[in-house]
């Protein structure tokens, strides 16, 4: 059985995807590790997880490496600092390696334009969903289904924990509807629904979420000037350079003034500055492959809450390289085949600026969505270029 969105039509297995990826930020409904969104995104890789391609991807690849790290970095977590170790990370670790394995063999066997609309639906469905949370909380409850859905009274948090777990959620739909309005397509809906994400994004009070749409604005911003002068791309980008260096000279008073504003604001602003300055202290226990999954920062008191110190802490140099080679593979086919999809990931990146983001399951989700689009494009774009070469010898032949 299928649904017809716009001129696909999405099966109605899918949305079994669609929903988990909607409900995975309701963490106040999990037992252990395991929320509504867990389980139906499980769910849906059942279908992929016992196939061969299942082991012969890049997300796989870098998986299998990084918990291999992981794995060693934990002996020596043993030997050096088995307070700071919490080995029953290792099932969340196990648990996003297979499920975005397993998303990235089922996305790969749809179309681009399935899964274009696929993407598009998810942010949809998750924007009316939190949407509707919103207003239930203002004029109903607080809660949901004993879900909270603020975080001490003052933070929409639509159903989780912690109001990162949507934040982040809508900081991926923020850049979901700008590139469809720099595609050209469902413009004013894609409008409508982005001031939505916007709004709820400032409603969760997460700076770091408001940082990250800055970051993928800024990078966006870059890529756009570039392709409006494709002719004059070196000259584009020195002079937009050297725009935001002026602007960031004549403003610095006030960009450091509210910089050290929004550091303070936050309740754990200052405190994380602290945390990241005691990463020395974790490096010097084991440099090469780290500690293994758990509480590394100042000695084991407290989590780094930053993405790139806990890859280092947990898997040391050895994951931090892997890391890196991923990444830039990662960025290399997103801007070589189809430049708006990279916003999309950078919003991810620079969330874990100043939090786990990569230990998250939407952080996975939009992560290989991004992937499998731009390998789709490039493969479409390659076959497009074949078939007009092709064509071309064959009237030179005639």
């Amino acid at each position: 059985m299928k649904i017809r969105l716009n001129t696909v039509k999405i099966e109605l297995f899918d949305w079994l995807l669609v929903a988990g990826v909607c409900l995975a930020p309701m963490t106040g409904f999990r037992i252990w590790k395991i929320g509504p969104g867990e389980l139906l995104c499980f769910l849906w890789c059942l279908r992929y997880i016992f196939t061969k391609r299942m082991i012969k991807n890049d997300i796989f690849k870098f998986y299998s490496l990084f918990i291999f790290f992981m794995f060693i970095g934990t002996l020596f977590g043993y030997a050096v600092a088995p307070n700071e170790l919490r080995v029953s990370d290792f099932f969340t670790w196990i648990y996003l390696g297979i499920i975005s394995s397993a998303i990235y063999v089922g996305l790969s066997e749809k179309s681009l334009e399935y899964n274009e609309n696929l993407i598009y639906l998810i942010a949809r469905v998750s924007i009316i969903w939190y949407s509707l949370l919103y207003l239930y909380s203002v004029f109903v409850s607080k809660s949901f289904l004993g879900a909270p859905l603020w975080y001490s009274g003052a933070r929409f948090s639509g159903g989780g924990t912690n109001p990162h777990q949507v934040a982040l959620l809508l900081c991926g739909c923020v850049f979901v509807f700008l590139r469809k309005m720099l595609m050209r397509e469902n413009f004013l809906k894609s409008l409508v629904y982005l001031t939505a994400s916007v709004f709820l994004v400032y409603q969760t009070a997460s700076s770091t979420g408001l940082l990250a749409i800055a970051i993928g604005i800024i990078w966006m911003s870059y890529l756009l000037i570039l392709d409006l002068f494709p002719a004059h791309k070196n000259l584009a980008f020195f002079l937009f350079t050297l725009f935001l260096i002026i602007v960031g000279v004549i403003s610095f008073p006030r960009i450091y003034s509210l910089f050290m504003r929004w550091v303070s604001n936050d309740a754990n602003g200052m405190g994380r500055i602290d945390i990241f300055m005691s990463y020395p202290q974790t490096f010097i226990k084991s440099p090469v492959f780290g500690l293994g999954p758990g509480v590394h920062g100042i000695d084991g008191y407290i989590e780094y809450h930053n993405t790139y110190f806990e890859v280092l802490a947990a898997t040391g140099l050895s994951g931090g390289i892997l890391f890196v080679i991923h990444s830039v593979k990662l960025f290399k086919k997103g801007l070589f085949s189809d430049w708006k999809l990279t916003p999309i990931i950078v919003v991810m990146y620079a969330y874990g600026l100043a939090g786990f983001a990569m230990r998250r399951l939407v952080y996975w989700i939009f992560i290989v969505f991004a992937l499998i689009i731009s390998e789709q494009i490039h493969k479409k774009r390659a076959k497009a270029i074949n078939y007009a070469k092709n064509g071309k010898e064959l009237a030179n032949e005639r």
